[in-house]
């Protein structure tokens, strides 16, 4: 009987810690679909957000931020995509059994001129959200938009020797 017991003691407990995993299981995969979660953690107004917050930015500074940014948007997106699709096509040259090096350079060339492109917008962007701020605000500015470029580039590697 004290066999019986401990049996059935711990299938009670196999039980209880398979419903315990898949409960855990679904809760990850399906209900934790927060709206951040889905946008990458990206809020669609992040950046006004930053700016009205640790700039200081008034109505009419983020009004202005507004129109530069809309007139912005489009020409990212596709500078984005022409970049991303270029990349696509360097590293689908894997399935070719014989890429000679300088198809390679070439399209690897092609990338960084289409990098070189966007980067050149966006530097122009920052700078003309820069003039928006006012004298009083450059520094919290210039400070605040550290945290943009890192998110940009990625995150904080090892610490580089000096």
């Amino acid at each position: 009987m004290e066999t019986l017991t401990k049996n059935r003691s711990l299938v009670t407990i196999i039980i209880f810690l398979l419903v315990t995993n898949i409960a855990m299981l679904v809760f990850f995969l399906m209900l934790d679909k927060t709206p951040q979660r889905l946008a990458r953690g990206r809020d669609p107004n992040g950046m006004s957000t930053m700016l009205q917050k640790e700039v200081g930015f008034n109505a009419d500074q983020l009004d202005a931020y507004q129109s530069l940014r809309k007139g912005q948007l489009d020409t990212v997106h596709t500078l984005f995509d022409e970049v991303r699709k270029t990349k696509m096509d360097f590293y689908s040259l894997i399935y070719s059994s014989q890429v000679p090096d300088s198809t390679l350079s070439a399209a690897a060339d092609l990338i960084a001129e289409k990098q070189k492109v966007l980067d050149l917008y966006m530097f122009k962007h920052f700078k003309q959200v820069r003039t928006i701020c006012a004298p009083g605000q450059l520094e919290k500015f210039d400070s605040a938009i550290k945290k943009v470029f890192l998110r940009m580039t990625g995150r904080e590697g090892r610490p580089q020797k000096k």
